[in-house]
């Protein structure tokens, strides 16, 4: 193996600790000596290859979205739809906030994601420089919690699923196509070094002494504290010591996110039929029913997507911010981890609303064959939105600061 890159400084996004890498090799997993954060991974990643995938998905996409989607008949006839019909469907039933939710996750943010994407890596593949190629990729990074086709195919599944059992339901050209762009971008994700394509853009500069730097939280390039508001000069995001006003954002949309998962969780979710009446479920008897089906897996995945994992995520940024709070020193590292296990998984909670757009377009038969969004799918959306939104805005490293462990 050769080396990858030679010795330099970084200071961690997750503690704040200031910390000199050694000369790399292929392969290696590098973590911060404070909170064990990985702050490189090169084993199995690869440009080129991250480049083939999101330009195998950006092409896809495009069959995904016009082709026609799922087709469904019953008492002879016939239903069909594409991507963004769901949020046709969604805007004439009265729900325009579901409706442009699931048009911007699962067809517009994806696409703008992998286009972005695939120009930034293939100019850096060939060695080409743009004043603007920098920001492009922070773009493209910042997309990825957003452009959800990996979720969507967990709600493609489920919502084929529940229609399969009472309903004639066929897959169409168009899911095909995005069933491949969404495991496509699987493989972006985790063969992409994004250190590497940033050293890539442009290299570190010379690192400023340990007490006078403040590193950007975009592309983690190290800068001197007096450029604290400036833009960053590699990927233009605007430089700040830590995020700023973060404990009380995070706090107000926690507060929202909690209010909001109660009726999120009481009130009906959706009306589908069953053996054609229509039934409206609520979250946990949409994982009944699934059990009831003998969908094990897929039950216990919803359960797990849509009840367990808002669950967890406000109970974790509570612990987070209660650290701060309370200026403790125990448990950091735990806490830390939680933080990054929060902010990871909060998109997969989208499940829900992504099965909702998928049976509505092609559930419109009569007053008893048809399926719809029902009141609480708008505020299940939104703690979905609120607790992704209040993880990003969120600064771990205030943590390590209330403790005195800031380095």
């Amino acid at each position: 193996m050769t080396a990858a890159a030679s010795v330099s400084a970084i200071a961690c996004i997750d503690c704040g600790t200031r910390q000199t890498l050694p000369p790399r090799e292929r392969g290696s997993v590098v973590e911060c000596v404070a909170c064990r954060n990985i702050l490189e991974r090169t084993h199995g990643r690869s440009v080129t290859g991250a480049l083939a995938c999101s330009a195998a998905a950006l092409i896809l996409l495009v069959p995904g979205n016009l082709a026609t989607f799922l087709v469904t008949q019953a008492l002879g006839v016939s239903r069909q739809s594409v991507a963004a019909s769901s949020a046709r469907a969604m805007l004439t039933d009265g729900w325009p906030f579901l409706a442009v939710a699931v048009l911007l996750f699962a067809v517009v943010f994806p696409i703008v994601r992998f286009a972005l994407l695939t120009l930034v890596l293939m100019l850096v593949e060939r060695g080409v420089h743009r004043a603007w190629l920098g920001r492009a990729f922070r773009w493209a990074n910042e997309l990825e919690t957003w452009a959800m086709p990996d979720v969507f195919l967990i709600g493609l599944a489920v919502a084929y699923a529940r229609l399969h059992a009472s309903i004639d339901v066929h897959l169409g050209a168009g899911a095909i196509c995005y069933i491949l762009a969404g495991l496509l971008s699987l493989f972006v994700r985790a063969t992409l070094d994004k250190t590497h394509v940033w050293s890539r853009i442009a290299p570190d500069t010379d690192v400023p002494p340990a007490h006078a730097s403040v590193v950007c939280h975009a592309c983690e390039q190290l800068h001197p504290a007096a450029q604290a508001g400036d833009p960053c000069t590699r990927c233009a995001k605007t430089l700040h010591r830590r995020l700023k006003f973060s404990l009380p954002r995070t706090l107000a949309l926690t507060i929202a996110a909690v209010l909001l998962y109660i009726p999120a969780n009481l009130y009906p979710l959706a009306t589908l039929p069953i053996h054609y009446h229509p039934v409206k479920y609520t979250v946990l008897q949409g994982v009944i029913d699934l059990v009831q089906a003998g969908l094990l897996g897929l039950a216990l995945l919803v359960f797990t997507a849509s009840f367990l994992i808002p669950a967890l995520k406000l109970a974790g940024l509570g612990w987070c911010m209660s650290s701060v709070l309370r200026r403790s020193p125990r448990r950091l590292v735990a806490k830390t981890r939680t933080y990054r296990v929060v902010e990871e998984i909060g998109r997969w909670s989208m499940v829900d609303p992504f099965v909702i757009g998928c049976f509505t377009p092609v559930m419109h038969y009569n007053a008893l064959i048809y399926g719809r969004a029902e009141p609480a799918a708008v505020p299940f959306t939104a703690v979905v939105i609120l607790t992704i939104i209040s993880a990003k805005t969120f600064d771990p490293r205030l943590m390590w600061d209330a403790a005195g462990r800031h380095q």
